[in-house]
């Protein structure tokens, strides 16, 4: 983790289906405005909710720090647009939220918090893709592999620095970042991997060898994932937002992405979160 920092100038955005995460991202505005901090707001929100104060694109913005309102899907999204230097608090206004940090009724305490310089920021890896040649894109959750038609199934042959590590035929394969380890990797049978531990965790989905269970390797491995051609054809996903077909005999890339995504981080740890994950009805 890194030490907090002097935030003077804060962005903005929020999922743009809900009245209820715009109605929170105004709040925060004036909130922020009141502690004396200038404030950036996506244009798309702004637009929404007629804000007359300074706008910007995601993609430029230029920030000291951003605040999201949203669910762990706009969390995914934003962390793919925004300069990887941005460090993001996030308030939860989805179903699960896990990647949240603050709930809507902490708001004002986590703002005065975010004045104060009193946070830390969490560095999480991200992970990218290629399929062959064609770049996929990186995420920061996981990157998926399933079949490109229902019902049928992959022969897939898993190789960590040219060795084979897993293989035959399965519905698909999650590489899954520690991030990731407590979302789509979770629910298919993955460990949860401590924030510390900077790793990545291997799921095989619905194997027909069912000794073939879920491997965590270093986040410096590079993976390759053989599309074989006995079997059917592949899709591969970001994140389940950028997706890239990969026909069979083609052969996917998977390694640690240069871009990072920062976390601020308040007063919630990591496993007060998780036991809220695992308990939650969603």
């Amino acid at each position: 983790r890194r030490e907090s920092m002097k935030v003077k100038c804060v962005g903005l955005t929020s999922r743009l289906d809900s009245l209820e995460a715009m109605t929170i991202a105004e709040k925060a505005a004036q909130l922020l405005q009141g502690r004396g901090l200038k404030v950036v707001m996506d244009n798309e929100l702004a637009g929404k909710v007629g804000w007359i104060g300074e706008t910007s694109n995601l993609s430029e913005m230029e920030v000291d720090a951003l605040i999201i309102v949203g669910g762990d899907g706009t969390v995914l999204r934003t962390s793919r647009i925004v300069k990887s230097n941005i460090p993001m608090l996030v308030v939860n206004a989805g179903t699960v939220g896990f990647l949240s940090e603050v709930n809507p009724s902490e708001l004002d305490a986590a703002i005065e918090r975010l004045a104060k310089g009193e946070f830390q920021v969490e560095e999480c890896t991200r992970v990218k893709a290629k399929v062959d040649d064609k770049v996929v894109g990186d995420a920061l959750n996981e990157i998926s592999i399933i079949t490109k038609t229902p019902v049928k199934v992959l022969n897939l042959t898993v190789l960590k620095e040219e060795e084979a590590i897993i293989s035959g035929r399965m519905d698909g394969l999650i590489v899954a970042t520690k991030t990731g380890s407590t979302a789509y990797a979770l629910s298919a049978g993955g460990p949860i991997i401590d924030p510390q531990l900077d790793a990545f965790v291997l799921v095989p989905l619905c194997p027909l060898k069912i000794y073939q269970k879920p491997l965590v390797l270093p986040s410096s491995a590079k993976i390759k994932v053989v599309i074989e051609e006995s079997g059917s054809n592949a899709l591969v996903i970001a994140d389940g937002q950028v997706q890239a077909e990969a026909p069979a005999s083609s052969v996917v890339t998977i390694e640690k992405s240069a871009k990072k995504s920062l976390f601020i981080r308040l007063w919630r740890s990591f496993y007060d979160k998780l036991r809220e994950r695992l308990v939650r009805d969603v």
